[in-house]
């Protein structure tokens, strides 16, 4: 038989009912918090947040000292300069800046982390730029160093080197320091900003005069020329030099330009002086550590510049026997002619602009003349337009771009402003003169006939004017005079024969005058932003001058 289990119904509805009371219960007890939060909770809205904006940084183009002229009697003569300027890219002109504490030509300026500017060593003196090289440190060597700061446009006197030195090298390394060598000597030392402080370091294997120091991507220092073919690389991790190969050739005033691909580009120079210039380059690599010839300028040239552009390509202007530049294409390992600049230069400077153009300016002209004209290069187009000169003839000044904030209150407005002049000038003059001569005489006349001269005047005149201008900005600087032309006098004569004839005559003469010129043309110049020059005012008299005469003339 078998037997089936009951179901128990009721208990499990009963269980059944509890579980679904207490989901309810659970679904409301949700919904009333969520009332109670959107009832009580007030949502505040972050504040956005303020910041004072930081103010732009303007460039500048810092040149300072080199070899400028003055006069001398009827001549100039060469002179080293203490004075500095900067150029403004925007406003495309040189403005004139504080001096600094010493004259410097060949000196080095170098451009710290914290953006003020080391300037040290050069001469104070000067000397003849075609003597052979190198040569030992002369009396006037400098060996002090002084700092310019952007912020508030002063020379301030830093610590002085170790050794004296004439056209020396300073580049910043990765930490900070500048290594300064070369100028005459084989030591090297390293400027601490932080501590204000020059401290030896590693010496080259010889004295170098006029060489180049190239930082490398690796952190290395490259030295080349200088009076040799061979080249020192310097390690700051060590402090030490190493031989790092050697030239095709003996190089000085040459360039060396660190190339986007890491190569070292070096160009021109010469053996031994200027006046053999080479046309030669050589190409140095750090991976292998090797020098390479590479391909020919298209002019030789010693004394020139060399400039990275942002493309990659060199810019290599002046140093030659013209006016003459070209480009070098690391790609195609190829140069080409470009521009050519408006005057011929070397020694001169040249620095790359924030917006891509360069900046060429100063240097020696041909006759041994430093100049005063600059000029920027496009790269767009390959041409050189003029921009403003220079305040100084300068050749041998080296050229820094640097930043400082708006607005800058420590330039000076530019001594010479564009100006734009208009004057006009009439004059007309009126004359009138009577003359009245009315002589008187008596005679006894006797059969013998006598004769008589006719009597000749002799007259003092004394005259009284005082002209004055009336003065207003016209077209032409020059007043444009149509005077009447002064009538003669004319006299009536009656005389007796009389042997003493008395003659009386009376002279007036008028004469009105009224001119308008302008003696101080008007002026509208821009030097510096929010600098404006006015013109002086320019006087404004008038005048009418008289004259008056009297004469008496007595017969002879």
């Amino acid at each position: 038989m078998t037997t089936r289990a009951k179901l128990n119904i009721p208990p499990l509805l009963a269980a059944l009912a509890v579980v679904l009371m207490i989901c309810a219960g659970a679904a409301i007890g949700h919904a009333a918090r969520r009332r109670h939060r959107k009832k009580h909770v007030t949502a505040t809205a972050s504040p956005r947040p303020t910041a004072t904006p930081t103010p732009a940084m303007y460039p500048l183009v810092l040149l300072t000292g080199g070899v400028g002229s003055v006069q001398v009697l009827t001549a100039t003569s060469p002179k080293v300069l203490g004075s500095a300027e900067v150029y403004d890219p925007q406003a495309g002109v040189f403005i004139p800046i504080d001096k600094m504490k010493s004259r410097r030509d060949r000196q080095f300026a170098t451009r710290l982390k914290d953006g003020r500017v080391l300037i040290g060593g050069g001469v104070d003196t000067i000397m003849a730029p075609l003597i052979m090289f190198p040569g030992p440190p002369m009396p006037s060597t400098l060996g002090s160093t002084e700092i310019f700061d952007p912020a508030d446009g002063a020379f301030t006197e830093a610590a002085r080197m170790i050794d004296t030195r004439d056209e020396p090298t300073g580049t910043l390394l990765r930490d900070g320091k500048v290594l300064v060598a070369g100028g005459g000597a084989s030591g090297t030392e390293l400027y601490d900003p932080a501590a204000n402080k020059f401290i030896a370091t590693g010496a080259m294997s010889a004295d170098r005069f006029g060489q180049t120091a190239t930082l490398l991507p690796n952190g290395k220092v490259l030295m080349i020329g200088g009076g040799s073919a061979h080249a020192e690389l310097y390690d700051p991790s060590k402090a030490k030099f190493a031989a790092a190969g050697s030239m095709s050739t003996d190089r000085i005033y040459h360039t060396a330009t660190l190339l986007k691909n890491g190569r070292v580009l070096i160009a021109g120079g010469s053996p031994y002086a200027r006046r053999s210039p080479l046309d030669t380059t050589d190409l140095y690599d750090p991976r292998t550590g090797k020098f390479n010839a590479g391909p020919k300028m298209t002019k030789p040239r010693a004394g020139h510049t060399a400039t990275r552009l942002k493309d990659g390509r060199v810019l290599i202007a002046g140093g030659a026997a013209d006016n003459s530049a070209e480009l070098f294409n690391p790609a195609a390992n190829k140069f080409t002619p470009t521009g050519p600049m408006n005057t011929r230069r070397y020694g001169h400077s040249a620095e790359l602009l924030p917006d891509g153009r360069v900046l060429i300016a100063g240097g020696w002209n041909a006759s041994y003349s430093p100049l005063a004209s600059a000029e920027l290069f496009d790269p767009k187009t390959g041409n050189f337009t003029p921009t403003g000169d220079m305040t100084h003839a300068r050749a041998g000044a080296p050229a820094t771009l640097i930043w400082t904030r708006k607005p800058i209150t420590w330039l000076r407005p530019t001594p010479s402003p564009t100006a734009t002049a208009t004057a006009t000038a009439t004059a007309t003059v009126t004359a009138t003169a009577t003359v009245t001569v009315t002589p008187t005489a008596t005679a006894t006349a006797t059969r013998t006939p006598t004769a008589t001269r006719a009597a000749r005047p002799t007259a003092r005149v004394t005259s009284s004017a005082r002209p004055t201008r009336s003065a207003s900005p016209r077209p032409s600087p020059s007043p444009t005079a149509k005077p009447s032309p002064k009538p003669a006098p004319t006299a009536a004569v009656i005389a007796n024969p009389s042997s003493e004839p008395t003659l009386t005559a009376t002279f007036t003469a008028t004469a009105t005058s009224s001119a308008a010129e302008s003696p101080t043309p008007s002026t509208i110049a821009t030097a510096t932003p929010g600098t404006t020059e006015s013109p002086p005012p320019s006087p404004q008299p008038t005048s009418t001058p008289a004259a008056t005469a009297s004469a008496s003339p007595r017969a002879e």
